[in-house]
């Protein structure tokens, strides 16, 4: 399994002439989605975007339980709780509930991925309870006194089946807070994050076990060199701020994509190799984040009227690129497999599926860009 992931980082971007003949233009394709049979998954649960799906269909989701639901206990009052869902296509649903994780405290989600036999999430928690006050100030000269759990937190992988049976524990070691992981086939997992000191991006192989594998150096001038942070409310030190991250499988390697950036796609194997691909977008394009997909690359692109294009494995040269329509409920594509286009549309508790299928669109090609720039360089 691979991953896609976007960070934080600032736009240094270069004009490109943009100016080449129309028949160069790259394909236009329309997507046209057809809907299955609703599957029904609870009015107390609200699925959130965006979803995501692996090889054989099964959509993978966040929902939001109210407590007025009854399906979970729930603290009351308060928020809603996310939970992670896999619905698939023969409408076989199950939930990966962190309430079946009896020996850890004060646990909060940060991620998850899935591939055919194994669902993993990414969480960070304490050991043990340990409470204790704590006394904070506020910029207005406020002193407050809460009661939280002192003990130490660290990064681990809940490992469940597919059928949302709890597994194990697996805690991650490292000197570098985890923001987002993804499995490679023999098990061993790339982990992208941060460094505590001095919040420079870092990434790093770790076996099964949890236990560090290798750092990798990203080649210089591929990724931002420090992370945004400020203090915390609690005026306690750094927060770091990464923008929201994506997992999409792609073969056997792992795809750093850097969101709305000129930061290039990295692709990295198990062996810690790391390769460009270089999007070839007219200027102002970004890619936003991949789609998982079983050909090539399928990215979403902050293009209005194409906004997903299949690109060139290789040299990221655009190969087609596809409408979907303003009114279109199929327009956040959750994955490709096969040629067609999977998606889902949520109504009055109901989960439906909706398969999209390319048609040519040549007579409308005119209206939009028509490209791709020259390589950055």
């Amino acid at each position: 399994m691979s991953l896609v992931v976007a960070l934080c980082a600032p736009a240094q971007s270069q004009a490109v002439p943009a100016a080449k003949k129309e028949s160069e233009a790259v394909p236009l394709y329309r997507l046209y989605f057809h809907r299955g049979q609703p599957i029904g998954v609870g009015t107390s649960r609200i699925p959130t975007a965006p979803s995501e799906c692996i090889g054989d269909g099964t959509v993978f989701f966040n929902v939001l339980l109210s407590a007025s639901g009854g399906e979970m206990p729930l603290p009351e009052p308060g928020p809603p709780i996310e939970l992670l869902a896999s619905v698939s296509p023969s409408g076989e649903s199950h939930d990966f509930r962190l309430d079946q994780v009896t020996d850890l405290y004060d646990v909060h989600q940060k991620g998850h991925y899935a591939s055919d036999s194994t669902v993993a999430l990414l969480v960070i928690a304490s050991p043990e309870d340990k409470r204790g006050k704590e006394i904070f100030t506020t910029s207005d000269g406020a002193r407050h006194e809460f009661t939280e759990n002192l003990a130490e937190q660290h990064d681990y992988l809940l490992l469940f089946d597919r059928k949302g049976h709890y597994q194990k524990k697996v805690q991650i070691e490292g000197s570098f807070a985890i923001h987002r992981v993804a499995a490679f086939s023999s098990g061993a997992f790339l982990a992208i994050g941060f460094d505590k000191q001095d919040r420079s991006p870092r990434l790093a192989i770790f076996k099964d076990d949890g236990t560090l594998s290798r750092l990798l150096e990203i080649p210089k001038g591929d990724a931002p060199k420090s992370m945004l942070g400020t203090q915390d409310a609690r005026g306690r030190g750094p927060a770091v701020f990464i923008a929201p991250s994506e997992l999409a499988p792609y073969g056997d390697s792992v795809i750093v994509v850097q969101d709305k950036t000129d930061f290039p796609l990295l692709e990295v194997n198990e062996a810690g190799a790391i390769r460009e691909i270089r999007p070839r977008l007219l200027e102002g394009l970004r890619v936003e984040s991949l789609i998982p997909s079983d050909g090539n690359l399928y990215a979403r692109v902050n293009d209005s009227g194409a906004p997903i294009y299949e690109l060139d494995e290789e040299t990221g040269t655009p190969l087609k690129r596809f409408m979907t329509g303003a009114t279109d409920s199929g327009s956040d594509v959750a994955c490709v497999h096969d040629g067609k286009f999977l998606s889902f549309e949520y109504s009055e508790g109901k989960l439906t599926p909706l398969t999209g299928i390319a048609e040519p669109a040549p007579d409308l090609i005119k209206n939009l860009p028509q490209d791709p720039a020259p390589q950055r360089q």
